[in-house]
């Protein structure tokens, strides 16, 4: 029939409209709740996860988040870190986030240098935790973001890979490593540092 919604899409309007009012703070379950609502619209009516994040499409998800939400979360990336002329990092503004540091083995000099200033990826944050797709859950440290370590490693094969091979044998690396070799797929859960 048309116009009618799907199983997902109206279990999704639900989730939308039982959050609390823009007047009241954002709490994390209740973002919880709504990113895997949101993952299941994604999965079941947009195309699948592994689309979505191959298609770019993490600064859409995370203005859709921001507008769902009632504005409650703040829209981030890199740059979000990075002083007025985007020459360096705001390390005031980085203390927001105290457990944002760089990867094992990198400074931020090095992220600096690199380029990673500038790196493409946007996510949502509420308290001092970051959320996208894949860690509906949050992750304390933006660089644990899986779409943020897959083009970590990617680079690090093209421009340093003296660098990866010296820090693949640490655990963070290893993992890393192994997002790029194997499919997108489920989003992380709780598990994600």
């Amino acid at each position: 029939m048309a116009g009618t919604q799907s199983e997902t899409a109206l279990r999704h309007a639900e989730t939308v409209a039982a959050m609390s009012t823009a007047e009241t703070p954002l709490t994390h379950d209740e973002l919880v709740v709504f990113m895997r609502s949101y993952l299941d619209m994604i999965e079941n009516e947009w195309g699948g996860l592994a689309a979505n994040i191959e298609e770019g499409s993490c600064g859409d998800n995370a203005d859709y988040i921001w507008n769902q939400t009632g504005r409650r979360v703040e829209v981030m990336d890199l740059a979000g870190f990075a002083n007025e002329d985007y020459t360096d990092w705001n390390l005031e503004m980085l203390a927001r986030w105290p457990a944002v540091r760089p990867p094992p083995g990198l400074t931020w000099d090095y992220l600096r240098d690199g380029g990673w200033i500038d790196q493409a990826h946007v996510w949502v944050t509420l308290g001092h935790r970051h959320y996208d797709i894949e860690a509906v859950e949050g992750v304390e440290n933006p660089f644990d973001l899986h779409d943020i370590r897959r083009g970590l490693v990617r680079t690090l094969r093209e421009t340093d890979p003296a660098l990866l091979k010296r820090v693949s044998s640490h655990p963070w690396w290893q993992e890393a490593i192994d997002l790029v070799s194997r499919p997108i797929g489920e989003p992380a859960g709780p598990r994600m540092r």
